[in-house]
C-alpha cells in the first residue's frame, strides 16, 4: 500500500481534527503499552524479560533495544540507542540494539502517531484515542519500514524515549522494593538501582522479572535536558567498527550450504509480460546452468556458479508481450505540458485564501521539469531462500521486513508462521527497498518464484543493469509556477500546477510568508512503476519553489538572499539562514566573472535546512567547488550522524542535479544501464562541505536523513543563473 495523506485519513478515520470510528474498528482497541508488551512477549524470538516496548533485560543486567528499524548506513541504529540509554539511565558498556523480529508485535506504531499529529494535528484531548488506534493501524497495515525520516523523531522520540521513561520508572520501583526503601530514596544509574544513604544498589537483570509484572505508566516523567549523557553528542556509531573489519553480514554476504545461483534478465520495455526467451536451448547449454524459468516480468537462468548465472543472464533474449500504448519520452512530455495548460486539475495544497490562475501586470511565471531518478544503492539487490523442515528462509535487505515476510509467504504459498526473514544490513536503500509499495518487493518475490520451481537453496543477486530496468523510479514531473508581485516586489499570491501524483502534497507550499497559496495537480498515471525515492515529495518541489524564489527576487530587483529574508518571520528560520550566509561569507561572495554563490532552503520532514554552493563554469560545465549547509532538526541525537547525513544528503542530491535521469527509448525501453550512462558523483570531482548544526530544544525532533538531498539542485540552479543562463529543466548536465 502507499501511506499517503489520503490512506492515513481514511483509515484512521479522522476528519475536521476529530475521531471517527472507522470501517477497521479502531474504536474497539485497547492497545495500552500493557497489551503490546504482553503481546511481545509471547514472540519465541525474545529472551529475557520484556520490561517496556523495545527494550528486553537479561538475568545478567545486559539490556538489548529491539529496533523495528533497519539500517542501512545512515546510523539510525546508534541514535536510538542513544535515546534509551539516557532515558532508561542503562548502562552503554551492557547496553546493545538490534533488528527486532519481522512480527506484528514490532510494528511502527508511534510513526503513524507522528504522521497523524503532523498531518491531521488532532485535538489533545484525543491523544489517547490516537495512539490506540494507531496501534492497530500500523498492525493492520503491517507497518514496519525504514523511510522518510522516521526512524528517530517518531518511533525513537516519541516511542522508545516514552518506553525508556516509563521502563526506568518501574525498575526503581522494583529495585525499591528488592532494597526495601521508599522508591523516592533511589536513584538510577549505568543500569543499576541505587540507594545512596546505604551505599547499596541492585542490578537491572536482578529486578526485571519484578519490574516486568508492574503496570507501565502511562505518562512517564522524562528527564531534563540537563541530564542527558548520551543525546546531543557525537556517540561512535555502535556499527561502525565492525564495519571497518568486514564483518556484518549483507545480504549480498548470506551463504547457505549447497546453494545454487540466481541471475535475471529483464525485458526490453518497462511494464512488459514477459512470455519467454528466443534462445532457450544456447543457455540451457551453457556451463553450470541448471535452469531457465520465465517468470512475467523477467527470465531467471539458475546455475551453480555467480558468474555463470549472470553471463547466461546476459546472453538471454526476451520475448515479451508489449504493453499498450508504448510512448517515447518525448509523447510522455508533451502529455504532461499539456496536461498542466488545458487538462482537469485538482487542488493538491492551498494556504490563506487560496490562489487563482493569474495573469495580467505584476505577473511573474516560470516552467521547470525533473526527470525519473533511480535508486541505485551500492549493494545490488539480492535475497537468498532455503528451506529448513517446513520452515521457509528469507535473507535479504528491506526497509519493510514485516511487508516483505508477508509478501513472501504469500508467494511461498505457506502461511506466514512459516516464513522466516532475515533482515540484513544494507548497503544503501533510499527508498529503493521500502516495503510498503508491492512492486517494489520484486526481487524477493522473484527469489521466491525461483525457489518454488527448483527448490533447494537460492540465491538471486540482480546486476546494475537489471536494477536499472527493473526498478521503481522516482516520477518524472514538471510544474507551471506564478506569482503576482506587489508594489514592495513581494509575492502576494502563487499559484502552482504541478504533474505528479503527489503522496505529500504539503512540500508544494513555500515555506515563505505568502498569504495566498494554491497548488494544483493533474495527479496522473506516472508511466514508470513508483517509487519513494529520497526525499519523497521534496526531492521535486524544493527544486521547482526555491528555483521560483530566485526568479521573483530577480523580478524585484532584490538580491536573492535578502529577498527571502524579507519573506520570513519567523525567528528560528531566519536563523539557519543567516548562519548559513555567515559560513560562507555570503557578503563577500564573488560577484561577476564565471563564478557565483547560489542558496536554497526548505521545511521538511520537521526540520529546517538552508544551503549555499560556490559554483564555476569551467570549459562550459558546472563545478561545484564547496558546499555550506545549516541544519536545525530540534534536538539533534547524534550530531556526528547527523553531519554525515547531511553530507551524504548532499552528494546524492548533487548526482541527480548534475547527471541523474532515466529516459526511455521509441520501443519504451530504459536507455540507462550502469554508472556510465547514469552517472553518480564522485569524491573526487564532489564539493568540501561544511554542515553546523543548530539545537532548538523546544522543538519537535526532526528528520536529517533526506533534508539535505533536495536543496543541492536548486541552489546550483540559482548559482549558473547568475552566470549564464538559468537552468530549469534537470539534470543540469545533459
Amino acid at each position: 500500500m502507499k501511506l499517503d495523506r489520503r490512506t492515513f485519513l481514511i483509515a484512521g478515520g479522522i476528519a475536521g481534527g476529530g475521531m471517527l470510528v472507522g470501517a477497521l474498528g479502531v474504536g474497539t482497541y485497547v492497545g495500552t503499552y500493557d497489551q503490546i508488551r504482553a503481546q511481545r512477549r509471547a514472540l519465541p524470538s525474545t529472551e529475557g524479560q520484556l520490561v517496556a516496548q523495545w527494550i528486553l533485560v537479561e538475568p545478567d543486567g545486559q539490556v538489548r533495544v529491539l529496533s523495528p528499524h533497519t539500517e542501512m548506513g545512515q546510523g539510525a541504529q546508534t541514535s536510538l540507542l542513544q535515546i534509551v540509554l539516557d532515558e532508561l539511565d542503562a548502562d552503554a558498556a551492557t547496553t546493545t540494539i538490534e533488528q527486532a523480529p519481522a512480527a506484528t508485535g514490532f510494528t511502527n506504531t508511534d510513526v503513524i502517531v507522528g504522521l497523524m499529529d503532523d498531518l491531521v494535528a488532532p485535538p489533545a484531548w484525543s491523544q489517547a484515542f490516537v495512539q490506540k488506534a494507531a496501534g492497530r493501524l500500523a498492525q493492520l497495515t503491517n507497518l514496519q519500514f525504514t523511510g522518510g525520516s522516521t526512524a528517530i523523531r517518531y518511533t525513537g522520540w516519541l516511542g522508545m524515549r516514552k518506553a525508556a521513561a516509563a521502563a526506568r520508572q518501574i525498575l526503581a520501583e522494583a529495585g525499591a522494593a528488592a532494597l526495601d526503601v521508599p522508591v523516592g530514596d533511589v536513584t538510577t544509574r549505568d543500569g543499576r538501582v541505587h540507594h545512596e544513604a546505604s551505599g547499596r544498589s541492585v542490578h537491572f537483570g536482578e529486578i526485571a522479572e519484578a519490574a516486568a509484572s508492574l503496570p507501565l505508566p502511562e505518562e512517564p516523567a522524562y528527564k531534563p535536558r540537563s541530564e542527558y549523557r548520551y543525546i546531543g553528542t557525537a556517540f561512535a556509531r555502535v556499527d561502525l567498527p565492525d564495519k571497518v573489519f568486514g564483518k556484518p553480514v549483507y545480504g549480498i554476504d548470506v551463504a547457505v550450504p549447497g546453494m545454487r545461483y540466481a541471475a535475471v534478465a529483464p525485458p526490453p520495455t518497462a511494464f512488459a509480460r514477459v512470455t519467454g526467451l528466443a534462445n532457450r536451448a544456447e543457455i540451457e547449454a551453457m556451463r553450470g546452468v541448471e535452469a531457465v524459468l520465465v517468470l512475467e516480468d523477467c527470465v531467471a537462468v539458475v546455475a551453480d556458479k555467480p558468474y555463470r548465472a549472470e553471463w547466461a543472464a546476459r546472453k538471454v533474449q526476451v520475448t515479451c508481450d508489449a504493453p499498450k500504448a508504448v510512448k517515447s519520452d518525448q509523447a510522455l512530455w508533451d502529455e504532461r505540458w499539456q496536461a498542466l495548460e488545458s487538462g482537469a486539475l485538482s487542488t493538491a495544497a492551498s494556504r490563506g485564501a487560496g490562489s487563482s490562475p493569474l495573469s495580467g501586470d505584476g505577473v511573474v511565471e516560470a516552467r521547470y521539469s525533473v526527470p525519473f531518478l533511480a535508486h541505485t544503492p551500492m549493494e545490488p539487490l539480492n535475497c537468498t531462500v532455503w528451506s529448513e523442515g517446513d520452515v521457509v528462509h528469507v535473507a535479504t535487505g528491506v526497509q519493510g521486513p514485516l511487508n516483505a515476510r508477508i509478501a513472501a509467504a504469500d508467494i511461498l504459498s505457506r502461511s506466514v508462521d512459516d516464513v522466516v526473514l532475515h533482515a540484513h544490513t544494507m548497503g544503501g536503500g533510499f527508498g529503493r527497498r521500502n516495503g510498503l509499495i508491492y512492486d517494489s518487493l520484486n526481487w524477493i518475490l522473484q527469489a521466491c518464484h525461483i525457489h518454488n520451481a527448483v527448490g533447494g537453496a537460492i540465491k538471486l543477486t540482480w546486476s546494475r543493469e537489471a536494477e536499472l530496468r527493473m526498478s521503481t523510479y522516482r516520477p518524472a514531473d514538471a510544474a507551471i509556477l506564478s506569482a503576482r508581485l506587489g508594489p514592495d516586489g513581494k509575492p502576494s499570491a502563487w499559484y502552482g500546477r504541478i504533474y505528479a501524483p503527489s503522496p505529500l502534497p504539503e512540500e508544494a507550499l513555500p515555506l515563505y510568508d505568502i498569504a495566498d497559496v494554491t497548488v494544483m495537480s493533474a495527479g496522473a498515471d506516472p508511466a514508470l512503476p513508483y517509487g519513494y525515492w529520497r526525499s519523497i515529495e521534496a526531492s521535486q518541489q524544493i527544486f521547482f519553489i526555491e528555483s521560483f524564489v530566485d526568479e521573483l527576487a530577480a523580478a524585484a530587483g532584490v538580491e536573492p538572499l535578502a529577498y527571502r529574508r524579507s519573506l520570513i518571520s519567523d525567528p528560528r528560520t531566519l536563523r539557519v539562514l543567516d548562519r548559513v550566509a555567515q559560513m560562507a561569507d555570503y557578503a563577500n561572495r564573488p560577484t561577476g566573472g564565471d563564478r557565483a554563490y547560489g542558496v536554497a532552503m526548505s521545511a521538511a520532514f520537521g526540520s529546517l535546512c538552508a544551503q549555499i554552493v560556490d559554483v564555476s563554469l569551467v570549459e562550459g560545465r558546472p563545478v561545484v567547488h564547496q558546499a555550506w549547509a545549516v541544519i536545525d532538526c530540534g534536538t539533534a541525537v547524534n550530531r556526528g550522524s547527523v553531519e554525515t547525513q547531511v553530507q551524504g544528503g548532499i552528494h546524492y542530491g548533487l548526482s541527480a542535479a548534475l547527471y541523474g535521469r532515466i529516459t526511455r527509448d521509441e520501443a519504451g525501453g530504459i536507455v540507462q544501464s550502469n554508472f556510465h550512462d547514469y552517472r553518480a558523483v564522485t569524491f573526487q570531482d564532489g564539493p568540501r562541505i561544511e554542515v553546523d548544526i543548530l539545537d532548538s530544544p523546544d522543538a519537535p525532533v526532526g528528520g536529517v536523513g533526506e533534508v539535505s538531498t533536495p536543496l543541492v539542485a536548486p541552489a546550483v540552479a540559482n548559482a549558473l543563473a547568475q552566470i549564464g543562463d538559468r537552468p530549469r529543466n534537470l539534470p543540469i548536465v545533459s
